[in-house]
């Protein structure tokens, strides 16, 4: 008999069922962040290069562009699909990195971090058999709820929820990594 009150089935739906929808869909729409940063790095992993487009002779001359431009530009075709999913553009959001870490017992130092967009020197390509080249894509943006609600504010429940996601793949081109 309780729960046929007016003012039991708004407490019901005020306090619990919209803050529960607003969670789960931050956390949905977490997902879908990471998931176009996992796509970014996944796609930026089969580049031929780091940073620089490559014009393959086939009969048309096919230009593939460098794992920077590739990760950023799938990126944001992911964000694009999914609405609430947004972060700042600027020259490192999203970061694409290059990280040479030495295979154990190879005598190789520890190499440091490749931030792109910079221009790599060219001649020195990395020995397959002292390091393993990884690519990380990292996001720092935000997810938005469902329902925002304007007199209060907490993050995820009510007003957007930064995140920071990255993901990482083996680079499967490590010859296109002139350092």
């Amino acid at each position: 008999m309780a729960a046929e009150y007016v003012a039991t089935m708004y407490v019901l739906f005020l306090f619990i069922f919209f803050p529960i929808l607003n969670l789960a869909t931050c956390g949905l729409r977490a997902f879908f962040l990471w998931f176009a940063c996992n796509q970014a790095v996944m796609l930026a992993a089969k580049a031929k290069t780091f940073n620089t487009l490559v014009y393959v002779p086939e009969p048309n001359g096919t230009p593939y562009p460098g794992a920077y431009d590739s990760a950023r530009s799938r990126a944001n075709q992911v964000k694009a699909m999914f609405p609430g999913v947004n972060w700042v553009q600027t020259a490192t959001n999203p970061k694409v990195e290059i990280i040479r870490q030495p295979i154990e017992n190879s005598g190789a130092t520890v190499l440091p971090v490749i931030v792109g967009p910079q221009t790599l020197g060219l001649g020195n390509v990395p020995d397959v058999n002292q390091y393993v080249c990884t690519l990380r894509v990292t996001i720092d943006g935000t997810v938005s709820p469902l329902i925002p609600v304007p007199w209060f504010n907490i993050q995820g429940l009510s007003s957007p929820m930064p995140l920071r996601v990255s993901s990482e793949a083996q680079f499967e081109n490590p010859p296109g990594l002139q350092f």
